[in-house]
């Protein structure tokens, strides 16, 4: 028996596809420090309650680097970092929860450790409330793992055009302007509600 497709199920389904294909997710790019104040209000009072809201039209790229640097060191790096040794342990904590973790566990870790600003020391009880996996990421950021993967985030860091002067800094759809950079730290719910050329999710209206 054959099956009969009618036209206006065709329609039906291209009219979805269209929709589909259409509905591409707005990028933040968040480059910040585990130490840093202005990171941790950009962090906990934007990123992560603005994400929770609008995950389904966003896609995260955050790394926590910042006004660091990196010199070799064996087969690893050491690091000096802006707010000192305990940012940077701090950095490469969150760098190994993110590669050793979901999304999910990743954001709620990352935005827990941020609400104490404390570093490492948050670690244990963050990675417990967010399901994170903390032996694991306490032995990368122990390890050359974790020097080698803070490292690449550096290298990437320092790709960016122009180039990172101000932390938190922030990136919409991989463009960054001062215009936007200020805006998405006092309303970013509505910077990506603005960037999606879709339909509107509710919670943009809240």
């Amino acid at each position: 028996m054959k099956a009969h497709i009618t036209f206006a199920a065709l329609v039906s389904a291209f009219a979805c596809l269209s929709l589909v294909e259409g509905a591409n997710p707005v990028t933040v790019s968040v480059y910040y420090e585990s130490l840093c104040p202005d990171s941790r209000r950009f962090v906990v009072t934007q990123l992560y309650p603005v994400w929770q809201d609008l995950k389904e039209i966003m896609l995260l790229d955050v790394n926590s680097y910042g006004k660091s640097k990196d010199s070799p060191a064996g087969d690893g790096y050491t690091f000096e970092c802006q707010h000192g040794p305990d940012e940077c342990e701090g950095n490469m904590m969150l760098t190994c929860a993110k590669k050793h973790s979901s999304e999910e566990q990743y954001m709620s870790f990352a935005n827990c450790t941020m609400e104490e600003l404390v570093g490492i020391a948050a670690g244990p009880r963050c990675a417990e409330v967010s399901g994170v996996n903390y032996t694991r990421v306490e032995d990368c950021f122990n390890s050359v793992e974790g020097q080698l993967l803070q490292h690449e985030v550096g290298v990437k860091q320092a790709e960016l055009d122009p180039p990172l002067y101000y932390v938190p800094w922030i990136l919409i759809n991989e463009v960054f302007t001062e215009e936007q950079l200020n805006a998405a730290q006092e309303d970013l719910r509505k910077v990506v509600c603005d960037a999606y050329e879709d339909v509107k999710p509710e919670k943009c209206s809240v």
